[in-house]
């Protein structure tokens, strides 16, 4: 089941605590972000819904949560006065999966936007990190410094099988496997070549492009020494 952290500054004591909303989501509703932002190391949820009067702050507020890994997969809410003058955009907005919404927190637009915004099993999922890489693999999105590539679903699940074993050969066998639940054979072998060469066109023009390695007759490997 989706669990929503909302935090909504001057909210009255009454609509604070733990809510349901329907029979499949579950919203933690806080006045106050300290002990949610003590708690952030060990938990994380499937949406985080921010409120008050400044973008400044609900900006400053996101980051501070981003510090932790497993919170930059959370997509963010921003919740805008009814009464705000236009709608400022906080620098932290993500519009690959961040969203903005106008109204008060109990308002049936910004219920509704909540209930669309949280997905199952984002709380659980964790960075991938090898060396100087990082994949997040809820949103096929790998990052090396300063570069971000994005990967289909079946990219980035090799991806992941790879750098789990980050300098080390992984089957062909295994990631088919592992990854698809499939009986190797050689339509599968013929289809993981193709994804294999997709990546390698994605990440050519970046740090990491020679990283993706053919072991012949045996598998791939990813080698994270290999950036530069």
């Amino acid at each position: 089941m989706p669990s929503v952290l909302a935090i909504v500054p001057g909210l009255p004591a009454a609509l604070q605590g733990r809510h349901p909303a329907g029979d499949r989501l579950t919203i933690e509703v806080r006045s106050d972000p300290r002990t949610a932002l003590q708690d952030a190391p060990n938990q994380a949820y499937d949406l985080l819904v921010l409120g008050g009067p400044s973008v400044d702050d609900q900006q400053a507020l996101a980051s501070q949560f981003q510090q932790h890994r497993r919170w930059r997969l959370v997509p963010v809410l921003y919740v805008v006065n009814e009464d705000a003058t236009g709608i400022a955009i906080p620098g932290s907005f993500r519009p690959e999966m961040d969203g903005l919404v106008r109204g008060a927190f109990d308002s049936p637009q910004v219920q509704r936007r909540i209930k669309g915004l949280a997905r199952e099993g984002t709380a659980e999922a964790e960075l991938l990190v090898a060396g100087p890489y990082e994949l997040d693999p809820v949103h096929g999105r790998l990052r090396l410094r300063e570069v971000e590539v994005s990967f289909t679903d079946r990219e980035a699940e090799i991806l992941a099988i790879l750098l789990g074993r980050p300098n080390r050969t992984v089957t062909a066998t295994e990631i088919i496997e592992r990854g698809w639940g499939a009986e190797p054979d050689s339509r599968h072998l013929q289809i993981l070549r193709r994804h294999v060469s997709n990546i390698r066109q994605k990440l050519e023009h970046t740090p990491a492009a020679r990283s993706v390695r053919t072991v012949r007759g045996s598998g791939y490997r990813f080698d994270i020494r290999l950036a530069s």
